[in-house]
């Protein structure tokens, strides 16, 4: 392993990156993020608790040989996603009136370790992850005592956490490259989502319904047992994709639709990564805005934001259908934008630099 080779790699100090299930290219901007990291400090080690099968340029090593590998390649700082996965790591998993994190997992404590070896802790707390809307303040504060940086897309997180650093969610903008699009018929729509209620589907089916022979649906994710919803059969299903096929259905899609909704168990950020590598391939992005996001992408320039209601969404459509030229133009500003702010080589540069204190 070259380690002579990245813009971080004349720190003293030495990064560890701990991971649930990894590598895993489905699970998106985690492993887009470490693949990253690897190039950017490449003395960096990786664990993972879950170790999967797809490809990554280093070793990952099991989360169990942690203690005493760090002990022994001199660990410095270690760096992990996700409100409950920081949290295991912390011992932290629940309150004193009995109140847990979900996903959280008590197994997972190095904390005394941490300690003993002066080790510093950073992590990114995006939506999901155990990070819902009932999370207490309290598990953000206990958070804030215990890491010395704190990364977020989430402005709850932003609020009870002050030095927490606002950082939009990383895409591969190599691998989810700009396209140019047919401006032909049939509009394709691409929905690409795992099957929850807040993503919205059976609105989507309710608009789909009523367009013409002029729009195609193409549905990525598990929803099988949902296709019953659509009376219009201009749709294909696909199921559960990788991202090497999902990047040509991107490709060739015009619109990147997304219908979701609040839901009291559960966030989603705004945009979803989903909807982020679609446009990074230059789709409109059409969606909803439950959070009321408008940190990076403004509405009717970069994206065109819709309510959760079926008027709104199928007007919209018909409207792109009738001015596909400004629709488009929307998506060239979307996908520009997209490749400044979300692109994991500038996302994971400025991570670094604060974690390694470089200007």
């Amino acid at each position: 392993m070259n380690i002579k080779n990245g813009p971080f790699s004349n720190t003293t100090q030495r990064l560890a990156v701990i991971d649930t299930y990894f590598p895993w290219k489905q699970s998106g901007f985690r492993y887009w993020e470490n693949y990253e990291i690897s190039k950017q400090k490449p003395d960096t080690l990786f664990f993972a608790t879950d170790i999967y099968k797809d490809e990554f340029p280093t070793d990952v090593f099991k989360f169990q040989s942690f203690c005493s590998l760090a002990e022994k390649e001199g660990i410095t700082d270690i760096y992990c996603v996700f409100l409950n996965l920081a949290l295991s790591l912390l011992g932290k998993c629940s309150l004193t009136d009995g109140t847990c994190v979900p996903g959280a997992r008590p197994n997972l404590d190095i904390s005394s370790f941490l300690r003993k070896n002066n080790i510093n802790m950073h992590t990114t707390l995006y939506p999901g992850g155990g990070l819902g809307p009932s999370t207490s303040d309290e598990f953000l504060r206990i958070i804030d005592q215990n890491c010395k940086t704190v990364f977020t897309n989430n402005k709850e997180v932003l609020e009870v956490i002050p030095s927490s650093i606002y950082t939009p969610v990383v895409i591969n903008t190599d691998f989810y490259n700009y396209i140019p699009k047919p401006m032909i018929k049939p509009i394709q729509l691409t929905f690409s989502a795992h099957r929850a209620e807040r993503k919205g589907f059976p609105l989507l089916a309710k608009v789909f319904n009523k367009l013409n022979e002029n729009f195609h649906l193409n549905i990525i994710g598990d929803w099988q047992d949902d296709l019953h919803l659509l009376t219009n059969k201009n749709y294909t299903f696909f199921g559960l994709l990788n991202p090497e096929k999902i990047k040509p259905l991107y490709g060739q899609s015009h619109i990147f639709i997304y219908c979701g909704t609040q839901d009291q168990f559960a966030l989603d950020g705004f945009p979803t990564t989903a909807a982020v590598d679609a446009m990074a391939t230059g789709c409109i992005l059409v969606s909803t805005n439950p959070r009321k996001d408008y940190f990076l992408l403004k509405n009717g320039l970069d994206y065109i934001e819709v309510e959760a209601k079926e008027e709104s969404i199928r007007n919209t459509l018909l409207w792109v259908e009738k001015n596909l030229d400004k629709a488009r133009e929307i998506g060239i500003n979307g996908t520009n934008k997209v490749h400044k702010y979300f692109t994991s080589e500038v996302i994971v540069n400025s991570k670094l630099s604060h974690i390694f204190n470089v200007d």
